[in-house]
């Protein structure tokens, strides 16, 4: 059940970033693109966002590495959609690195596997529908996964 609502997730999350990407790179010049697409400033992470990020960056890559026909589709047509890819592969690699970490954290406090894995689900689940949820909403939590999962220079 967990790894199909994954599954799920990461599906409608990775359709709408690819068709969010490729119809705002038409649209907007870079000044706009940045600011619309800009992580918000939330401030650090809470070890829940980390547990929520690290599981849908690793579940999106591991669906389009299952599942190699939804990596060929997004490579059909524009180039906006072969590009991201790759992207969703350093996305998952670095996803597994947040996870890995905050598990360590979580079992360090004393939580369970699978405690960590339902407040990271939960987590990202009231993110998503936070505002009445929607496309937007979707965009502006995977943008602030991409930023939590960013290497820190």
């Amino acid at each position: 059940m967990k790894t199909t609502f994954g599954a799920i997730l990461a599906g409608v999350l990775v359709l709408t970033a690819s068709s969010a990407l490729a119809a705002s790179g038409d649209r907007t010049t870079p000044a706009q693109a940045t600011a619309e697409t800009a992580p918000q400033a939330e401030g650090p992470a809470t070890l829940d966002e980390r547990l929520g990020c690290g599981v849908m960056l690793v579940t999106i890559d591991e669906v389009l590495q299952r599942n190699p026909q939804l990596a060929a589709k997004f490579s059909q047509g524009n180039g906006a959609g072969a590009a991201m890819v790759p992207m969703f592969k350093l996305l998952g690699v670095s996803g597994g690195q947040v996870l890995d970490k905050a598990y360590a954290e979580g079992v360090a406090q004393g939580s369970t596997p699978s405690t960590l894995y339902r407040r990271g689900v939960a987590a990202l689940s009231a993110k998503i529908n936070q505002d009445g949820g929607g496309k937007d909403q979707a965009m502006a939590v995977f943008s602030r996964c991409m930023s939590v999962a960013a290497p820190q220079s």
